[in-house]
Order: C-alpha cells, then sequence, then structure tokens
C-alpha cells in the first residue's frame, strides 16, 4: 500500500499530465513507476571495491529477492524508448528518493569502463523539477549529467522548472498555485511546458528510430520520485 501524503504532489501531477498526453497525442504505451512504492536497499559500494565489482545485473538485485530495483531497470534498460523523471526540489536539490534511486544505476553506467558494454542505446531522458524554492537549474545540470552518463541522449529543452522562489515558505500552497499559475509570457504554464517536453522527446525519439530502426514504436517511461 502506497504511504499517503498531506497534499498532491506536483511533480507527479506534472508527470501524470504529460504521460496521459503522450497517449493521446502520440498513441504511446506508458508506464508510470513511482520509486515511493518500491523496495529498494541502499548501493553498498562494490564499484569502490573493484571495477568489475558492480556487476550487471547489481549484486544486490541478484542475491535479495525482495529488492524491487529491478521494477526500475526493466523500465530504463529494456522497455523505454523515452525516461521522463519528476523530482521535487528539496533544499535546492533533488528529492532524496531520486539518489537512492540513481545510486543503485551505477551498474548500468559501470558496464562502460569494465566490459566495454553499452546498455543504454538510442534512449531518450527528460525531466521535470518542481517545488517552492530555487534551484531548477542546479538540479537540472546533475540529472543532465547523469543520465548523459548512462547513455542517454536529449531533445530540445529537456526539462520543465517550476517554482514559487526562495521565499515561499507557505509551501501547502504550492499544488494550488502551480494548478492556477498565471502565464507570464506566450501563455506557458507548467502543463503546456510538459506537453512540449513530450512533444520534444518525440521528436528526438523518432529522429533516433529513422535513423537506426526503422520503425514507430514508442514506449515511455516515467520515474516519478516525488513527494509533494
Amino acid at each position: 500500500m502506497s504511504r499517503q501524503f498531506p497534499r498532491p504532489s506536483t511533480s507527479e501531477t506534472l508527470l501524470e499530465h504529460g504521460l496521459e498526453y503522450a497517449k493521446t497525442k502520440h498513441s504511446a504505451e506508458t508506464k508510470l513507476i513511482r520509486v515511493r512504492d518500491l523496495k529498494i536497499r541502499h548501493c553498498e559500494g562494490y564499484y569502490s571495491r573493484a571495477l568489475k565489482g558492480c556487476t550487471w545485473p547489481c549484486n544486490i538485485t541478484k542475491q535479495d529477492p525482495t529488492d524491487e530495483m529491478k521494477v526500475i531497470y526493466d523500465g530504463v534498460v529494456d522497455w523505454a524508448d523515452a525516461v521522463i523523471v519528476a523530482t521535487p526540489l528539496r533544499w535546492g536539490n533533488a528529492s532524496s528518493l531520486y539518489y537512492e534511486m540513481v545510486q543503485r544505476m551505477n551498474c548500468v553506467q559501470n558496464q562502460i569502463p569494465s566490459e566495454g558494454h553499452y546498455l543504454i542505446q538510442n534512449k531518450v531522458a527528460a525531466f521535470i523539477i518542481t517545488g517552492g524554492q530555487d534551484g531548477v537549474q542546479h538540479v537540472a545540470g546533475e540529472m543532465l549529467m547523469f543520465w548523459s552518463e548512462l547513455g542517454f541522449v536529449f531533445g530540445r529543452f529537456p526539462f520543465v522548472g517550476w517554482s514559487r522562489g526562495w521565499y515561499a515558505e507557505d509551501t501547502e500552497h504550492n499544488y494550488k498555485s502551480m494548478k492556477e499559475w498565471t502565464p507570464r509570457y506566450q501563455n506557458a504554464t507548467p502543463f503546456s511546458d510538459t506537453e512540449s517536453l513530450v512533444e520534444n522527446a518525440v521528436d528526438m525519439v523518432m529522429l533516433l528510430k529513422n535513423r537506426n530502426l526503422g520503425h514507430e514504436h514508442r514506449n515511455f517511461e516515467a520515474s516519478d520520485v516525488a513527494a509533494p
């Protein structure tokens, strides 16, 4: 059973909107993975013991049948053409759930130096970052670096950021403020920006498929690492 939160999540709401848009506009297959619903063990740093100590699949996943990181591995590595990751801001950084997830993805990147094998090929990533404080660009920079190191590529404007600013201490109003956001230029809202994010990801997926695969099947993986 999912843990209950006191109010809806801004990042999850935008993510759900983006997935629905992908389904209705582009007939995409979609999956929503809520990291908070998974039982994921902490990374144990096998890569720091030896280059080939961090294996694929992850040692923890192979040894512990209760570890549910396999849900993310299956979606990101095997299934998705595009991955959209949503996170709230926490003191100017991504959420703790996001870091818990990506630290366990070191085994994906480690296949490059240890085995010369790229697990991620011709896949697109995009990001949704929301919160009641500043830090969107800092978090986006971190995410772009990490996911590029896994092998993902990005379309135009690969992240959506929404923030009320550093002095918005009344965070209980974040969700209402986002839902009622008044456009400040070109009628843009967090929801219309999310639709543009999906469009740009689809464009990049199709560029990759036309160049490499020659078919039009699209899968979208969405990882929501959001609390409200």
